[in-house]
């Protein structure tokens, strides 16, 4: 499932997203995805659970090792598979300096223009 702008509700494609800083195509508006620190949490997580799984299944020595590594990285892409899934990434707008968060709407001449 693709995000949706959050200014104007555009529905991107994945076309339309990209890494790092980018605009909309609906509005223009200046988007990015939110951040997320779970990355680390997750590597963390699944190295302590495949050194546990590998220690409760008997291994000793190097073949603790040789087994606890590549279930690590097993576990390390399920979990982030799954958070993926059941937690996307959204999208959130970039607020320059100089931007006051108003949308610039075009209008005609002001009051005082035409009572000149």
């Amino acid at each position: 499932m693709t995000p949706n702008c959050p200014v104007c509700g555009w529905q991107m494609r994945k076309g339309d997203l990209r890494r790092g800083i980018f605009a909309c195509p609906g509005c223009k508006a200046t988007l990015r995805f939110e951040e997320g620190h779970e990355t680390g949490l997750v590597m963390v997580g699944s190295g302590l659970l495949a050194l546990i799984v590998t220690y409760k299944g008997g291994a000793q020595g190097y073949a603790f090792l040789l087994y606890a590594a590549p279930l690590s990285l097993v576990f390390a892409c399920a979990a982030g598979a799954l958070r993926g899934f059941l937690f996307p990434r959204k999208l959130k707008r970039v607020i320059s300096a100089d931007d006051d968060g108003r949308i610039l709407h075009i209008t005609g001449p002001s009051d005082s223009a035409k009572n000149e």
